[in-house]
């Protein structure tokens, strides 16, 4: 039988342009034809991305009778391809300059493609068996010469550099299996008898491999024994970390099988460092570890709204406070677990995260659930009034599991922990993939911890999850033996104290200093000045980026002894002045408190 085929081309290195064919086979086409369509969006990201925008120059032939046939456009990313007896080609040109996670990039030096990018998708043919040939680039580019391909997706005919022909059992299982393609640098292990491997791409040196495959291992090794403490068996036959290494940059999707990460070049190891204190590689492997909890949970454990992803419109679902929340709370608490971080470097990552959440006015505003169902519209497109509008589930979220799992662990005298709960979700949807529903956490609760817990858990959820109340930290990490010291810094203690009292949040623009954020309830809000104002001048001094932290810190000098403080701004072309004043005992209930955690 005649499959769905595409065929991609790294045709326009200097252009950034991939050439795409997609082979739609005549059994498809008789009779009512069929609409092609490219994803809104991919799943892990939410936000509709309109991938169709770079979709370039579109045509449709017949192979047989070699005559063009003529496409309906239905809307921004769907095509109607009329009947025909005979196979169809459809071509067309993907432009790819995105170094995100997400998208698709090509140039001279390396080529990266989601399928959501790059594969138009035969509506209601989404469940055949697809293949995906990838041809060597024509340019001749020495460069390209010692390019291959690396991907999970399963190969059916390819050359030793992986070109060639891959093949799919679904679209869906298509689109969860990126492909990056030029030199790599390449770590393997093995994690509880899995092979895994690790290639990064944009590194200007020799990274440091033992250590890196020493700390994935491990991490790995965590992870898998965490949800199979008994088989240790990992859900899959193979994983693969893709980092792209840039000057500047964060992120990564999780994917089945596989991960895309993007970090900066200095956050990972290199030999002859010294990494006890090299936080950014602690954020590296960080990143890493969360990506791959996810290949449990939300890849394998899903929400019931993702099944099936319907991926031309927003998929909402009230429980990414979980799936990612949860996940960002396990991320660093397996670093520490694994040992690659000690329980030092551990509280230390959870003060940075809770002051973090407590910064943010949002917070007071927004429920996790709330947050978790508006990603696609606030999470995922922040402006400068998102810290007052909206909290992070990531944040937030992450801060829950870990007050839920002290809270189960004093109630039960640490019989039990959220581990356990996590687990048995685990053993549920692993092999069902049915899907949760919103209330199917509070039966595993109930099913795991028992009824005594439930009106616990009923208030819990009421005030933290649906709510917007402050988590008892404090009072949770105390009974856990570990020092919570609360400190309300003075305004006059720092530059980023004063800009907390303030509530501003700053950038240089052509050397002007810009706010970029101004904080409800701060005393810039009251005085009148607003995210996108420039500032001038601090009581007749000039604002330069050099000179700001001194000018803040005598500012806040200024009004600490009752005098008032005149700032001249720019909005829209325009000048103004404004004038800050406040009384000392003012100044110290504006001020958020900073929690600092340490072993009691």
């Amino acid at each position: 039988m005649e499959r769905i085929r595409y065929t991609v081309e790294l045709k326009d290195l200097h252009g950034h342009r991939f050439e795409v064919r997609l082979l739609i086979p005549a059994r498809i086409l008789k009779g009512w034809g069929a609409q092609v369509q490219l994803p809104a969006w991919i799943p892990g990201s939410y936000m509709l991305r309109d991938f169709s925008k770079h979709l370039e120059t579109i045509s449709a032939k017949s192979i047989a009778t070699k005559k063009s046939i003529s496409l309906e456009k239905i809307d921004s990313n769907t095509w109607f391809v009329p009947p025909s007896n005979h196979d169809v080609t459809l071509s067309y040109q993907v432009y790819g300059f995105d170094t995100s996670v997400r998208a698709a990039y090509i140039d001279a030096t390396r080529a990266f493609f989601n399928p959501t990018s790059l594969c138009l998708q035969v509506l209601d043919h989404a469940d055949e068996v697809h293949e995906l040939e990838i041809l060597k680039p024509t340019q001749h580019i020495s460069s390209t010469k010692t390019w291959r391909i690396e991907t999970t997706l399963p190969a059916k005919k390819i050359d030793q550099s992986g070109f060639g022909i891959y093949q799919s059992e679904s679209y869906d299982f298509l689109i969860d299996h990126p492909l990056a393609i030029g030199e790599f640098q390449t770590i393997t292990w093995q994690s509880c008898g899995t092979p895994h491997r690790m290639v990064i791409q944009g590194a200007t040196k020799e990274v440091d491999v033992q250590q890196l495959a020493k700390d994935l291992k491990a991490i790995c090794d965590a992870h898998i024994q965490f949800f199979e403490p008994r088989s240790h068996r990992a859900p899959f036959q193979q994983y693969t970390f893709i980092v792209n290494a840039v000057g500047e940059g964060y992120g990564g999707l999780e994917h089945s099988d596989s991960t895309v990460l993007l970090c900066n070049r200095d956050d990972l190891p290199y030999p002859h460092q010294n990494l006890n204190k090299h936080d950014a590689y602690q954020d590296f492997l960080g990143l890493c570890s969360h990506e791959y909890f996810h290949a449990w949970m939300i890849k394998r454990i899903k929400p019931k709204a993702f099944i099936p992803y319907t991926l031309d419109q927003k998929n909402h679902t009230r429980l990414l406070w979980l799936f990612e929340g949860f996940t960002s709370y396990y991320d660093d608490l397996q670093l520490f677990r694994s040992k690659r971080i000690d329980l030092a470097a551990y509280l230390k990552r959870l003060e940075k995260t809770w002051n973090m959440v407590l910064r943010q006015p949002g917070r007071q505003k927004q429920s996790v659930a709330d947050s978790s169902f508006d990603a696609w519209t606030k999470y995922y497109q922040m402006d400068e009034n998102t810290p007052n509008a909206v909290v992070s589930y990531y944040t937030k979220g992450s801060l829950i599991a870990l007050a839920l799992d002290l809270v189960i662990r004093q109630h039960t005298r640490n019989q039990q922990s959220l581990d356990d709960v996590i687990r048995h979700l685990w053993q549920m949807y692993q092999l069902t993939q049915e899907g949760m529903a919103e209330n199917d956490f509070d039966n595993a609760i109930a099913f795991i911890i028992g009824p005594s817990f439930e009106t616990t858990w009923q208030s819990f959820k009421s005030d933290y999850i649906e709510g917007t109340k402050d988590l008892p930290l404090m009072k949770l990490l105390s009974s856990a033996k570990i020092k919570v010291t609360s400190k309300i810094k003075k305004p006059s203690d720092s530059a980023e104290s004063a800009k907390q009292l303030l509530g501003i949040r700053t950038t240089v623009n052509n050397g002007w200093v810009k706010l970029t954020h101004v904080l409800d309830g701060g005393l810039a809000q009251l005085a009148g000045l607003s995210a996108g104002d420039y500032l001038a001048s601090i009581q007749q001094e000039r604002v330069t980026a050099s000179r700001l932290d001194q000018l803040l810190t005598l500012l806040m000098l200024e009004i600490a002894h009752g005098k008032n403080v005149k700032i001249i701004a720019f909005r829209h072309e325009t000048a103004f002045t404004v004038n800050l004043s406040s009384s000392p005992k003012e100044m110290l209930s504006r001020q958020p408190q900073q929690f600092s955690l340490a072993v009691a």
